[in-house]
């Protein structure tokens, strides 16, 4: 069949067809081709694309069935079934209004028997506890919430119930990379199991990576994934970082990803990054709040001397109906 896609070279096909995904743009009914060059992406929209796009034929594929196709709910319900999930691994995340959670089990044995690579459905019953993992539910499949996260060549084992992962910060982490200079020395303030320290080390080729996080499980598993990626250069440290960071050589990059409370950790890093570094700042807020966010970051940086410019202010994912999660991306000077 004849569909429009974007011309990527070879290197940039899978972070964009993840992008291209998460945008809604990306055609399933469509088999992605490639040649020595180039990947070819169909999508079902071309506007405000940076890459070439054509016309061309392309081999159909078969749209598997939707899970909500194997429902039926009383009515009004159906359309306040979720269109998306958080997918770690094997496993698929689900949220749902109290509306729905009476159906749960309906709903994780239609997502089994819809997606072949779902091995476990859980319910996600919120962010709890001193290390803000998530509280699951086991639905249907195996007895497990242990798995591994396959992410741009890379693999990042984690049990979900003991540590939080966010699937949706891949391109993120990518984007993160690809700013580096050789040489750099980062801190990656909340760790977690790995994913930003373990891609920056593996494909940013910063001088060390000083990874820090409170959390002993996220502590335990990232040791496993530096082994699982044959990574050097990253040094893993349990701990709060407000106690850690100070005590090491400053760095020239900070992430801070740690949504909610990561801007109580700000002045720690004003204080300590590098001149001419920067930092990372993820904070879940409204578009509303950004202008307030700006001024208490510029007022902070003037109170500790340290000069900041904002290069870059972007969302990264939408979080609720009201909020998203936006990346800060602060210059010193």
């Amino acid at each position: 069949m004849k569909c429009l896609c974007v011309i990527v070279p070879r290197e940039e096909g899978e972070k964009v067809r993840k992008k291209l995904s998460e945008e809604g743009r990306l055609r399933n009914d469509a088999r992605i081709v490639s040649d020595e060059i180039s990947v070819f992406i169909p999508v079902n929209s071309t506007e405000g694309l940076s890459h070439p796009t054509k016309e061309m034929d392309f081999e159909t594929v078969d749209v598997p069935k939707e899970y909500k196709d194997l429902l039926n709910l009383p009515p009004g319900l159906m359309e306040l079934l979720p269109s998306s999930f958080d997918i770690v691994g094997d496993i698929f995340v689900l949220k749902l209004i109290d509306e729905m959670v009476p159906y749960a089990e309906d709903i994780a044995n239609a997502l089994l028997e819809t997606n072949r690579n779902a091995k476990v459905v859980a319910l996600d019953r919120g962010v709890k506890g001193e290390f803000r993992t998530r509280d699951l539910v086991l639905l249907a499949g195996e007895d497990r919430t242990v798995t591994v996260q396959k992410e741009y060549g890379l693999r990042f084992e984690m049990d979900l119930a003991k540590v939080y992962f966010s699937p949706r910060l891949a391109t993120e982490r990518r984007r993160i990379a690809d700013l580096m200079v050789q040489g750099e020395r980062v801190m990656d303030m909340f760790c977690g199991v790995g994913p930003f320290s373990i891609m920056l080390a593996k494909t940013g080729k910063p001088s060390a990576v000083y990874a820090i996080d409170k959390n002993p499980e996220a502590i335990n598993y990232m040791i496993k994934n530096i082994k699982l990626n044959k990574i050097n250069g990253v040094s893993p440290m349990l701990g709060d970082a407000r106690d850690i960071a100070p005590k090491l050589a400053r760095p020239d990059r900070i992430i801070m990803n740690l949504p909610h409370t990561a801007i109580d950790f700000l002045d720690v890093a004003l204080k300590i990054i590098n001149p001419r570094g920067t930092i990372h700042l993820y904070i879940i807020l409204e578009a509303e709040a950004i202008d307030i966010i700006r001024r208490s970051v510029a007022h902070l940086a003037v109170s500790l001397k340290r000069g900041i410019s904002f290069k870059n202010i972007h969302e990264v994912h939408t979080y609720s109906p009201t909020q998203s999660l936006y990346c800060f991306d602060l210059l010193i000077g």
